[in-house]
């Protein structure tokens, strides 16, 4: 009987260890992307400066992003261009335990761009708080995203001021605050998000509704960059939208935009995306 009972806490233990090996497997397995053609995500940018139009990646030995390398510069409203994609604009990112500096730089002597600077926590890989400096506006623009998660899934991410000033004898005053939720498919990809006004941590009509929809059936090459704004939303589904829509609501729930963008990636024989 002895003998019984430490074969099957044996089989326990082992089945326990062989799922965390599968675990650390699949987050290895995740694409580790060192060069994508800009064209892949931003069709029609010409290059400044005969920049080779591509974003390049470095990591780190335990394949974490340390710099990623190419941006794009505004353009003259009058040359009728979204801007121009240059190598000379990289985004570094610096550990330290549990946290990670975000911030952009200009290597070129003829132009400067703002570091952007974002300050993330986080918890086995996963973000648990994001601190925005605001860039153009006092501290009290300042901005702090808490993250929550359901199944390892990101569900929901609240956005407060905490350097607003607020009066709380005014009956027009109330405390600012966002919420945005995510919603899923059945197959892991993301759907639909609604980022939402709140007031006084009530929601209002004013809102931004973000649709994604015809996914592909690839893995992912943005998995693992999670931590760069542009990448974020692809990030966080197992495949890769191709049709994006973006709604926005005043506060009398009105549509004050609509807009709608479509990819048409391509594909190698096994129907995995081409990034190159």
């Amino acid at each position: 009987m002895k003998n019984i009972f430490f074969f099957f806490f044996l089989s326990i233990i082992l089945f326990s260890c062989s799922r965390d090996n599968e675990d650390e497997i699949t987050q290895n397995n995740e694409p580790l992307i060192t060069k994508m053609s800009s064209v892949v995500l931003y069709p029609g940018y010409p290059s400044y400066d005969n920049a080779e139009l591509s974003f390049n990646f470095q990591y780190d030995s335990n394949n974490r992003l340390l710099k990623k390398t190419g941006g794009f510069l505004p353009a003259s409203g009058s040359t009728g261009l979204n801007g121009y994609f240059t190598d000379k604009i990289y985004t570094a990112l610096v550990y330290d335990k549990n946290k990670v500096t975000v911030e952009d730089f200009s290597s070129s002597p003829n132009f400067t761009v703002l570091k952007n600077s974002k300050y993330y926590t986080l918890d086995n890989n996963q973000i648990t708080q994001k601190e925005i400096p605001s860039n153009t506006y006092g501290n009290y623009r300042d901005e702090k995203k808490m993250y929550k998660y359901i199944n390892n899934q990101l569900s929901e991410i609240q956005t407060t001021l905490p350097n607003m000033p607020y009066d709380s004898t005014d009956p027009f005053d109330y405390i600012e605050t966002y919420i945005e939720n995510f919603y899923y498919d059945s197959k892991g990809n993301l759907s639909k998000s609604e980022y939402i006004l709140q007031n006084n941590g009530v929601n209002t009509k004013q809102k931004t509704v973000r649709i994604f929809e015809n996914y592909d059936n690839s893995y992912n090459p943005w998995k693992r960059f999670t931590l760069l704004d542009e990448y974020f939303y692809r990030s966080i589904s197992i495949n890769n939208f191709r049709k994006y829509t973006e709604i926005k609501y005043d506060f009398a729930g009105n549509i004050t935009s609509n807009k709608e963008h479509i990819w048409g990636f391509n594909y190698d024989s096994r129907g995995n995306i081409i990034i190159n």
